[in-house]
C-alpha cells in the first residue's frame, strides 16, 4: 500500500477535551451566517468567490454579513429536513450579492454548499431518469451523505495541519504531495475528456457542476486526509499476515466455494445458409476435424460462427449445471476433458461445435496465491474502515461542528 510517511507521534485514544455538535435553525445561524452576502452602498463587489478565498484555516468572523440592527431578534427557521438541497435559492433584497452560503463550519472553518453540490453532482446525473420522488429522496440522502464525509474530511486535515504544525517540512512534503496529485487529475480528466485548450476545458467542468478551483480543493485536501489516514492506521493493517489469511479461510468456507462448472467455446452452423441440411451437417464435422487437428477455435468461431457467440468472444452460454444453452450441450460439457473438442450436437435450426475449455470441478478454491490476495485485500479494508471509524470519532468528540438546518 503506498503511503507517505507522516511522523505525528501518538495517537490517543482517549482524549480529555470534549468538543460539540450543534444543529442550529436559521435563527441560530447567525454567529457564522448561512449565507455571506455582501451589501455597502451599490452592494457589488469584484472580489473573488468565497470559495477562492476562504480556507478552513480562516475565521469566518471575516465573512461579510447582510447588516440588521443587533435588538432585532432573528427569525426561527422552518422546521423539516436537513436541506431543501440544489434547487433552493437565498430570497435577498434587490440591492445584495450572494457571495457564499454556509452549509456547515468545523472549529470555526467553513464548508460551503458549493462544495457539497459539487460532490453530489455525478450522482444526480445518474438518478436524472428516476421518477422524481424517488430522485429527491436518493438526491437528499446523498446530499447529507456527501455533507457528513466533508465535514470529517475537514476534522481530519485540521488535526493533520495542528500535528505537523511544529514539522512545517514534514507539512510541505504531504501539501507537494497533494499538488502533484491534483495535477494528475488534471491531466487525467483532460485526456478523458478531449478538451484541447485550458478554457475548454473549464467549460467541460462547468457543463459538469464543477469548477477548476472545486476540483482542487476536492483533490488536495482528499489526498491530505487519506494519506494521513492510512498514517494512523498503517501499524493495525500491517500485522495482518499469513496466520490471519489462512484463519479466515477456515473459519469461511461458504466464501471459498466453487459449483460445479464449465468454461467452454461455440460455434452455431445455421443450416437455412446451406443448399441443404445434409451440406450443414456435414460442414460442421469439418470444423470438428479442423478443431481436433489443433486449428486455432477462437479464429474459427471469428471466421465461421453465424450465431451468437462470436458477440462473447467465442464463449459458450452458460458455465453451470441449468444454465447451459443449448440444453442438449450440458451432457457433453460436463463429460469433456480441458480443450477437448465435442461431437457436432444437432438441433432443429442447426448445429453446434463445442470446446471445452476448462472444467472447475465442485469443492473450495485452494488456498493459492490469487485467494491469499483476495483474503488480504478484505481484512485489510475491514481494519482500514474499523481504524477509521475509531479515529473519526476521536475526532469529532474534540470538533465544535455547526450544521444549518435551513434550506
Amino acid at each position: 500500500m503506498r503511503r507517505i510517511s507522516i511522523s505525528v507521534g501518538h495517537f490517543p485514544r482517549n482524549h480529555l477535551k470534549v468538543g460539540r455538535v450543534v444543529w442550529l435553525s436559521l435563527g441560530q445561524l447567525s454567529p457564522i451566517c448561512t449565507a455571506a452576502v455582501l451589501c455597502s452602498f451599490g452592494c457589488s463587489s469584484s472580489s473573488p468567490s468565497l470559495l477562492a478565498q476562504t480556507t478552513p484555516a480562516q475565521d469566518p468572523a471575516g465573512i461579510t454579513r447582510s447588516q440588521k440592527p443587533e435588538n432585532t431578534r432573528p427569525k426561527t427557521a422552518p422546521k423539516g429536513p436537513l436541506l431543501d438541497l440544489v434547487s433552493y435559492q437565498v430570497p435577498m433584497p434587490s440591492d445584495c450579492q450572494v457571495a457564499a452560503k454556509i452549509r456547515a463550519t468545523v472549529n470555526g472553518a467553513p464548508i460551503l454548499d458549493d462544495e457539497v453540490r459539487e460532490a453530489i453532482y455525478p450522482f444526480l446525473l445518474k438518478i436524472q431518469q428516476r421518477p422524481e420522488a424517488e430522485r429527491n429522496k436518493l438526491r437528499m440522502e446523498e446530499y447529507n451523505k456527501q455533507l457528513q464525509q466533508l465535514i470529517e474530511r475537514e476534522i481530519i486535515v485540521q488535526d493533520v495541519k495542528e500535528r505537523l504544525k511544529d514539522k512545517p517540512q514534514i507539512l510541505e512534503k504531504l501539501e507537494d504531495a497533494a499538488r502533484k496529485e491534483f495535477d494528475k487529475a488534471v491531466r487525467r480528466y483532460k485526456e478523458n475528456s478531449g478538451a484541447k485548450s485550458d478554457e475548454e476545458f473549464k467549460l467541460i467542468l462547468r457543463q459538469s457542476g464543477m469548477s477548476l478551483e472545486g476540483m482542487q480543493r476536492q483533490v488536495t485536501r482528499q489526498f491530505m486526509a487519506t494519506e494521513y489516514i492510512k498514517n494512523l492506521v498503517f501499524p493495525a493493517i500491517e500485522r495482518i499476515g499469513h496466520e490471519q489469511i489462512a484463519e479466515y479461510y477456515q473459519l469461511h468456507p461458504e466464501e471459498f466455494r466453487i459449483p460445479d462448472g464449465v468454461t467452454w467455446q461455440d460455434i452455431f452452423i445455421d443450416s437455412s445458409k446451406f443448399p441443404n441440411r445434409d451440406a450443414s451437417r456435414q460442414f460442421a464435422e469439418q470444423l470438428v476435424a479442423k478443431a481436433r487437428a489443433g486449428e486455432d477455435f477462437h479464429a474459427m468461431v471469428k471466421q465461421y460462427d453465424q450465431g451468437d457467440s462470436s458477440y462473447r468472444n467465442g464463449e459458450g452460454y452458460g458455465h453451470h449445471r441449468g444454465e447451459i444453452k443449448p440444453t442438449e450441450a450440458e451432457t457433453i460439457l460436463f463429460n469433456l476433458h480441458d480443450g477437448e473438442v465435442g461431437p457436432v450436437v444437432e438441433l432443429k435450426y442447426g448445429f453446434h461445435v463445442l470446446r471445452l475449455v476448462k472444467r472447475e470441478y465442485a469443492g473450495l478454491k485452494p488456498l493459492d496465491e490469487k485467494t491469499q490476495t483476495g483474503i488480504r485485500n478484505k481484512l485489510q479494508g475491514e481494519v482500514f474502515e474499523r481504524e477509521y471509524k475509531r479515529v473519526i470519532a476521536v475526532l469529532k468528540r474534540n470538533a465544535a461542528v455547526e450544521i444549518s438546518t435551513t434550506p
